[in-house]
């Protein structure tokens, strides 16, 4: 079975409705060119009878109303006589494709084998193939099934005690959750309870197969469910990539660590080049809605996911500016997309990050602009913000103009940060001095010189600044005599 999510539709207000706006967001999916990378979604039907649970769950009738759909039928019975109570039966009169028993109810072995016998009764006069699987509470030991192993093929996990939906997931069942993977090598497992786009990080990893998800995802809007399936399938794709990284030295350059200004991150262990090609990959599906999952991660990864994403929209727009296409809403769509860095740059919160946002995005939009003052207006609020990460934004975003030769703004913010004490300003205005000294060295050379003349310039910028230049250059801004 692909990995799927399991949608309970336990908590949904209006079922018939609920089915027809998950059929139009399934044919919606259906159409991305990128659809072999979607969960698949199933129907997940809780079924109870106030008894081994006390609550009521959905009508089996509504699983033949799925399968009228197109759906697949995902269904758990939390109930205390499934045979004498005709539970098993009537579902599979309905047409479900799964039925999912709890270990725990009096009758067990009992059931489980009746379960097979109409298994292999399905199969051969029908076709059909019913799976079988089999659910544990929280407080069961996975020992206690290992003796029914060949005779169902999934395991559900329960991560939260059973009956309700809108609980917390309970985060010590990662761990029964890594020993179920372990012992079932070969099972589906799915995990039931508090399940969202956090809590699933872990069992993702871990190699979990179905995730159920109700309250998460059943009153969501339409358009709103379809941004969360796509949002929920990235997480996939980003577990599914490759960690390997030297963690260490990753985290000491990006100051994860102890006492440096991004202790509180955390990092998956994914390069950068495997996060950049993903975001080519899903640039073109993502929206504001989708990204808002990313660019407020506390994994770092996350975050350049979703700011490489921005990154690409902007440069396809750059590429029908030049074009002439649709000129105006290209510009448009710049401006929105800085806008949105804008309000999340508590999140742009690291060298690597303004980095990519400043020449890539701020850059061109600071280009569209249609003066300098204009322009000059901007960067003053990115140049006096208290926040490290905009001010550097504000200097990195020269760059492209350092390039394009255009000296006399760029010179106007290094006026304005020259003589910074904080090392990270002095690398980005070193940098930008030396891209600007690659077209217009000269003016490079005299303005460090000048500068140095009044004041000792930091050895930071100078460093930076005076990489390229010779040794007799660097000696006339150096004033060495």
């Amino acid at each position: 079975m692909d990995k799927n999510i399991s949608i309970s539709i336990l908590n949904s207000e209006n079922i018939t409705k609920f089915f027809e706006d998950l059929n139009e967001v399934n044919k919606k999916l259906e159409k991305l060119k990128i659809k072999e990378s979607l969960f698949k979604v199933i129907i997940h039907f809780d079924v109870m009878d106030e008894k081994f649970v006390k609550n009521l769950g959905v009508d089996l009738k509504y699983i033949k109303m799925a399968k009228d759909m197109g759906f697949y039928a995902d269904t758990h019975l939390m109930v205390s006589e499934p045979l004498i109570d005709r539970y098993i039966d009537n579902a599979i009169l309905y047409g479900t494709d799964d039925i999912t028993i709890h270990y725990e109810i009096e009758n067990f072995e009992k059931t489980l084998n009746y379960l097979n016998k109409r298994k292999d009764k399905l199969l051969k006069e029908k076709s059909r193939n019913l799976t079988i699987g089999i659910a544990i509470k929280p407080d069961t030991n996975i020992e206690e099934i290992l003796k029914y192993k060949n005779k169902f093929s999934k395991l559900l996990v329960m991560t939260v005690e059973p009956g309700f939906g809108g609980q917390k997931y309970i985060n010590k069942m990662n761990e029964k959750i890594k020993e179920a993977r372990r012992v079932f090598t070969s099972h589906i497992i799915q995990i039931d309870g508090g399940v969202n786009i956090k809590t699933l990080e872990e069992p993702l990893r871990i190699g979990v197969d179905s995730f159920v998800m109700g309250t998460y995802l059943v009153r969501l809007e339409k358009e709103k469910l379809y941004d969360k399936i796509v949002s929920l399938s990235i997480k996939k794709d980003i577990e599914e990539l490759p960690k390997d990284i030297n963690m260490k030295f990753e985290k000491t350059i990006l100051q994860i660590v102890p006492g440096g200004y991004a202790e509180s991150d955390e990092m998956i262990g994914i390069n950068v080049p495997n996060i950049r090609r993903l975001s080519n990959k899903w640039y073109r599906y993502v929206n504001y809605n989708i990204l808002d999952d990313y660019i407020s991660s506390n994994y770092h990864e996350c975050r350049r996911f979703a700011i490489f994403c921005l990154s690409n929209k902007v440069k396809e727009c750059i590429k029908n500016i030049v074009k002439k296409v649709d000129v105006e809403r290209n510009i448009s769509i710049i401006n929105e997309i800085n806008t949105y860095i804008e309000e999340n740059i508590e999140f742009v919160n690291n060298w690597d990050l303004t980095d990519e946002v400043a020449p890539n995005i701020t850059a061109r939009y600071l280009e569209n602009l249609n003066s300098d003052k204009k322009r000059k207006d901007k960067l003053n609020e990115y140049l006096k913000s208290t926040n490290t990460w905009k001010k550097r934004v504000g200097i990195v975003s020269m760059l492209q103009f350092a390039k394009n030769g255009d000296d006399k703004l760029t010179l106007w913010v290094i006026d304005k940060v020259l003589y910074e004490d904080y090392h990270l300003f002095q690398k980005a205005s070193g940098w930008v001095l030396r891209e600007l000294y690659k077209v217009k060295p000269e003016i490079v050379i005299n303005y460090l010189k000048e500068n140095n003349k009044i004041k000792k310039l930091p050895n930071i910028l100078l460093s930076y600044a005076c990489e390229k230049m010779t040794k007799e250059e660097k000696n006339i801004v150096k004033l060495v005599k």
